[in-house]
């Protein structure tokens, strides 16, 4: 600002510098800087708490989404667990019923036809409570199970499903366990006993060693009549607890599954970010928490940097305030100030950790700093031949558009809403990007510019595909898993239900798989399984899922049929496939192994997922029993086939 001389009073003299007329003008000036920097402290810190309160609501629902697949996770793996004892009892059960007391346990796990690994003991118990045959060698028909909870269930007729006991203290290992047991009717249908297995609570637990939940995570296994099957926080086991009390299995009355912040007062006074599930056929419920301070310890870091950044910011607008009121009374040093915070700006400008840039009204690039021209690859000059929709997905110039005009009809409001786009850069890649705009206005409060801030994120969206395609899919085979399965089934049942159409399912498994595995190595059983998984999907349409369900289990839904015997074609047409030679590795080894197939039809043999899956089980083993490489459709007395 340049002052011109004072006119003269006519006496000689000029009035001085300093008189009244020259404090006039400085004090509202005077003010005027001091209010603009007031208020530009406060839009830094509402800017600077903004972000700080959204990167803490950014990192809680990362990790409920983490948490979340986590659940799935463990999830699958109880239900392999609960279906290998179904399986293993069904079978215990069926030998008993054809040698009766006669039976050897012990002998079956010499014949590798039970896997002792899965469970600490397996027993058939009497109808009156004593052991008749077991896996330990420490149990006796002395020990009588008469009076336990899984005993009193079965006694009462229509039980024939697997029962989950509360964790006990086993009276013939001396440790605890958790008892899963199976009905024993005899052919008139009367109590003649029951098949039991024991897993210790911890097995379940294991789980935590593989998710990585920390040292305050928490995983927990519950049963939905309020009791901890097992529960692990960090490096403590519990089990046998109610758990009526918790957050959680409050949370399930309402919804069956779903995440939210605890405050851990009901276990051990840790918050805790928690995902819960409620299992599918079956009466439990699993749970994975990490705790919230370790989830939010990297952006309790960054905010420190924040708050730093925000003073420093603060004490450089204050001595710029400074400066210009002193600018106000020495010319010199005010324009001295100004360069200096001018190349404060730019220094602040162009080391930011994040992309800006300046856009004119039209779409144009005015200016970017150098970290937007390194996340695009672009040079200034580069950019300042081109618009904001050149840079962006055509398919997104209509959204930006919408952004850009949005932002100049409320130019006075602090930021539009951040979204998330992308930027193609000059290499031809995609950009992730999050990113906000604001509107710098002028003295007549017209926009001159917007100022895009823009943050990389390209790394996260990566991160969030690779956990959503893990979810849902097996990662050896790369087919859809169970639960990727039985969605694709209750959807083929809803429009079967809607059309009055057909629907099949297919239940497989592979003959002789296990000796593959113990002669050739499970490398070799790997590339048979993924070959097994090209077969299958080779034999079905387009419309049709196949899936693999674990170890050498697979499953197809088969949609829209046209008549019920359109799925026995499909399964023998799997079982050719299946007996065709494999020629695996590098020496093109021949590997010869045959699939038992077992089906069942909507509405024919029933209305409902859950079922359908376990007829289609049943009749495969049925086709196993006949003599492997076989098909069998569903048991019962049903109708005739269309």
């Amino acid at each position: 600002m340049t002052f011109t001389r004072p006119p003269d009073r006519g006496d000689g003299k000029s009035p001085p510098a300093g008189g009244p007329s020259y404090r006039c003008r400085i004090r509202p000036l005077n003010a005027a800087i001091a209010a603009a920097c007031l208020l530009a402290v406060a839009a830094l810190w509402l800017i600077t708490l903004q972000r700080i309160a959204f990167e803490r609501d950014q990192a809680v629902a990362a990790a409920m989404k983490s948490n979340s697949n986590l659940a799935i996770a463990f999830e699958q793996q109880v239900f392999r667990t609960l279906k290998a004892a179904e399986q293993v009892a069904v079978f215990v059960r069926d030998r008993y019923l054809q040698q009766g007391p006669a039976v050897d346990l012990r002998k079956l796990i010499d014949q590798q036809l039970i896997r002792d690994s899965l469970f600490s003991i397996v027993s058939v118990v009497s109808e009156d409570g004593s052991i008749l045959s077991s896996t330990s060698r420490q149990a006796s028909s002395a020990i009588s199970y008469a009076d336990r909870e899984f005993f009193f269930a079965h006694r009462t007729p229509g039980t024939d499903t697997l029962y989950i006991s509360q964790p006990v203290l086993g009276r013939v290992s001396n440790l605890w366990q958790i008892p899963m047991s199976l009905r024993i009717s005899r052919p008139d249908g009367s109590f003649g006993g029951v098949v039991v297995m024991s897993v210790p609570p911890t097995d379940f637990t294991d789980f935590y060693l593989q998710a990585d939940l920390g040292q305050q995570g928490l995983l927990e296994l519950s049963s939905l009549d309020g009791r901890v099957l097992s529960r692990k926080t960090g490096s403590r086991n519990e089990f046998g607890l109610g758990a009526a009390s918790l957050a959680w299995f409050q949370h399930r009355q309402a919804r069956p599954e779903g995440k939210f912040v605890d405050d851990g007062k009901a276990i051990d006074g840790v918050a805790r970010i928690v995902s819960y599930r409620t299992m599918a056929g079956y009466p439990l419920m699993v749970t994975v928490g990490t705790a919230y301070e370790d989830e939010l310890a990297p952006t309790r870091q960054r905010e420190s940097s924040y708050l730093l950044m925000a003073s420093g910011a603060t004490l450089a607008l204050l001595m710029l305030a400074c400066l210009l009121i002193l600018m106000l009374a020495r010319q010199r040093t005010a324009v001295s100030a100004v360069r200096a915070s001018e190349a404060l700006f730019r220094a602040t400008f162009h080391q930011a950790a994040m992309g800006i840039a300046h856009i004119a009204t039209d779409g144009r690039i005015i200016g970017a700093n150098e970290k937007f021209c390194l996340m695009l690859g672009y040079g200034q000059d580069e950019l300042r031949a081109r618009t904001i929709f050149e840079l962006g997905d055509r398919h997104e110039e209509e959204r930006v558009r919408q952004q850009i005009l949005q932002r100049l009809s409320t130019p006075l409001a602090p930021s539009s809403p951040e979204i998330e786009k992308t930027y193609r850069r000059k290499d031809g890649s995609i950009l992730w990007v999050c990113e906000a705009l604001s509107a710098v206005t002028g003295a007549d409060g017209q926009t001159r510019f917007l100022v895009a801030v823009t943050q990389d994120i390209t790394a996260r969206k990566a991160l969030e595909e690779r956990l959503s395609h893990a979810a849902l899919h097996d990662p050896l085979t790369g087919l859809p898993n169970r639960l990727m399965f039985m969605d694709r089934f209750d959807q083929v049942l809803e429009s079967a239900r809607r059309h009055g159409g057909l629907a099949g399912i297919l239940y497989i498994d592979l003959d002789g798989f296990k000796e593959i595995n113990d002669k050739l190595g499970h490398a070799t059983g790997d590339q048979l399984l993924c070959e097994v998984g090209r077969r299958l999907q080779s034999c079905v349409r387009a419309e049709d899922t196949a899936a693999r369900f674990g170890g050498d289990e697979f499953g197809v839904v088969l949609a829209s049929l046209g008549r019920a015997a359109d799925c026995e074609a499909v399964a023998w047409k799997i079982i050719d496939a299946m007996a065709a030679p494999f020629g695996l590795g590098a020496d093109s080894t021949v590997i010869r192994v045959s699939a038992s197939v077992g089906a069942a039809v909507y509405p024919v043999h029933g209305a409902e997922a859950a079922i359908l899956l376990n007829l289609a089980d049943t009749a495969m083993y049925a086709a196993k029993n006949a003599g492997r490489n076989q098909f069998s459709w569903a048991p019962g007395s049903l109708p005739a086939l269309p």
